[in-house]
Order: C-alpha cells, then structure tokens, then sequence
C-alpha cells in the first residue's frame, strides 16, 4: 500500500516511516500529514492499517531543547491519571519494548543531537479556541473548569519517577528569576515595538515581580499537586459544547493548585478584543464557582480553602507575569521575531498586569462571591 503524505520532506517522511516500523506493532503506516499550531514541539496525525482497519494516533516530534527527564515525568503524569479514572487525556502508545520514548538522528532542520519522539491515542473532537480566543459559550466554560476539578482529583498519589521532573522550577523558585533574565534582555532590546514597550515598563514589571514573590511565605501550606501547567481552551478539544480531550501536558509540574486555578482563569478570561480591558467577571465568577462546586464531587480534592481564596489575587498577578514571560524569552530567543505579533502578546499582558493592581478589591469581590 503506498503512503500518502502531506509531508515534502522526504527525509522526514523516511524517519517517521523507520520510527513507526522498528519501534511499534500496530500495523502498516498509509498516511502522514503534519498537525499545525503548536508553539513548541512538532505534530503528525499518522493512520495505521490492521486487520482492514485504520486507525489514526498522534505522533510528537519534542522540541530539541526539552530534556528527555522531563517528557518522562509528563508520560509518568498521563499513565497515572488514566489509572485514576482521568480519560480525557491521550493515552501514550508504548514501543514494542515497552518504552514510551523513541531516539532517532535528527530529522532535517532539527538542532538537537538527537529527536525524541513519542506515540499517543488520537484526541477526537474540535479544535475551537485558542490561548487568545476566549469566546466559549458559557456551557463549555462550565465543562472546562469542571475538567480542571476532575484533573485535579486524578493527580492524587503521584509520585514522580526517580530522576524525572521538569527543568522549570516551581512558580515561587521561578519567578525571582525573572529580574535577571530581563535584565539582560534589557540590554539587548533595540528600537522595535515590543523594545519599546519593554524598555517602558522595565521597571513596573520589576516592581511587579517582587509583589509577587512577596507572598512566598503566604502560600506555605496551600495545596500542591500535580497541575497542567498551560490550561488554556485551546488545549481542549470539544463537542457539542462539552470538552472532550485534553492535551500539551509539557508545562505539567507539581505545584501549587491555586497556581494552576489563577492561570486558567488568566486564560480562559481574558478580553482581547480590547487588550487593556482586563478578564470578565461574568464568566471569571462562572468558571470558579464551577469549580469550586465540582471539585465537592470528588474524594480527593475540595474547593479552595479560605487561605487559597484570600490570596487568589496575587496569585492573578504570578499567572500573569508567568505568561508574560513566556512571551518575552519567545521574543529575545526568537532570531527573527515577528514584532507585531509579539507585541499583541506582550502589550496584552502588560495591560493586565496593570489592570490587576487597579482592580486588586473588585477582584477580592469576584473570588468571595464565586
């Protein structure tokens, strides 16, 4: 049977052909076409022909930089959640010997020494959304925080493999690193947009930072456990107004709950019609209160505690300046950036960082109330 390909690199096309045959017993590979849209890391629907069946999975290409520790940690994560009852995630397709990682030389344009590749199930449904696309009916952003619960629940008894975690250090490790990494960044921005705005709010975003830090002997004691780490409705897959998958577990990690609760409201909240307008309260009090309601459902989790609630607003803030980071070493380690696009991300969250501060009591208002 010949393959159908989408692919123009034929190297690649071999690589994935050599990886499929060698490593898994799933029949003949028929089709391979690359999924578009991640930031990180590579993707490929491939079809595989058993028994007059073909079957679709989910084959990832990690980004060069990513530790081989670190996907084990995030396979670990997903085997244990299924074990817990959690099935919208993609199960992990292990190789014929049992492994869930594969090594191959790397493909053309790929800088790593070597290619880490895993295989998963394939996620049905619709990809509707994305970490900047906000308009989900109220039914889906019910579904999603009642996710976010049920998620939260199944991480329950997780322990990480020996010698496997991410890189990243927990958010309170993390975010007083900032200061110097912008600091150089300062020292390399030039005249473009996102330059200019950085350089303008250089010193708010410090300022910023150490608010946040502030609170590091506040949170001690609040509920940690393994969290998604990127919970943004482009992550889902849905139908019918209900999510149906759940994927882009690489920023997983074990922290703080509240953490992982404050960034999903960060996400799933956010105007960006009006990039200063700062989150709504409608669906911001609608997708906590869900939240709160699903996770009395569950044995292992429960609504956030008096001290998650009192210190919920600065932990708005730390999500905030979490994705603003992103965006800012996306742009300084990017070798030709676009400007335009980036300064949509940054002036977005740069106006949020300082809705948050005005809003900080009405904020206090939503979290009580929900």
């Amino acid at each position: 049977m010949e393959l159908q390909s989408q692919l123009s690199d034929e190297r690649l096309r071999e690589t994935i052909q050599r990886l499929i045959r060698e490593n898994y017993d799933l029949g003949e590979l028929t089709r391979v076409e690359e999924i578009l849209g991640g930031y990180c890391n590579k993707s490929y629907a491939v079809w595989m022909s058993a028994d007059d069946q073909n079957r679709r999975y989910f084959l990832r290409l990690y980004n060069p930089n990513v530790v081989e520790n670190e996907i084990l940690f995030e396979h670990e994560l997903l085997n244990h959640l299924k074990s817990n009852g959690f099935t919208l995630a993609a199960a992990i397709v292990p190789c014929r010997k049992g492994t869930t990682v594969v090594h191959t030389p790397p493909p053309e344009n790929h800088r790593g020494r070597r290619a880490l590749w895993a295989l998963f199930e394939f996620l049905e449904g619709e990809d509707k959304y994305s970490w900047t696309c906000t308009t989900l009916t109220d039914n889906e952003f019910t579904n999603a925080a009642e996710i976010l619960a049920h998620l939260h629940h199944c991480g329950h008894g997780f322990k990480k493999p020996p010698g496997a975690d991410r890189v990243q250090p927990r958010i309170m490790d993390f975010i007083p690193t900032f200061k110097s990494t912008y600091s150089v960044f300062l020292e390399r921005a030039d005249d473009r947009r996102c330059d200019r705005l950085f350089k303008d709010e250089f010193t708010t975003i410090c300022k910023t930072i150490d608010y946040g830090a502030s609170f590091d002997i506040m949170f001690k004691g609040m509920k940690e456990l393994p969290i998604h780490g990127d919970y943004h409705p482009g992550n889902l897959k849905y139908r019918d107004e209900k999510g149906v998958g759940i994927f882009d577990f690489d920023w997983s990690k074990t922290d703080y709950r509240l953490f992982d609760v404050a960034l999903g409201l960060i996400y799933f909240t956010s105007i960006w019609d009006d990039q200063t307008s700062g989150l709504r309260q409608d669906k911001f009090t609608l997708f906590l209160n869900t939240y709160n309601k699903a996770c009395r459902l569950f044995t292992h989790i429960y609504p956030l505690t008096k001290q998650e609630r009192s210190y919920m607003v600065p932990m708005l803030s730390i999500a905030n300046l979490y994705v603003l980071n992103w965006a800012l070493v996306d742009f300084y380690n990017t070798p030709r950036p676009d400007d335009d696009e980036s300064y949509s991300f940054l002036n977005h969250n740069i106006g949020l960082m300082h809705w948050i501060v005005l809003q900080e009591k009405e904020l206090e208002l939503w979290v009580n109330n929900s």
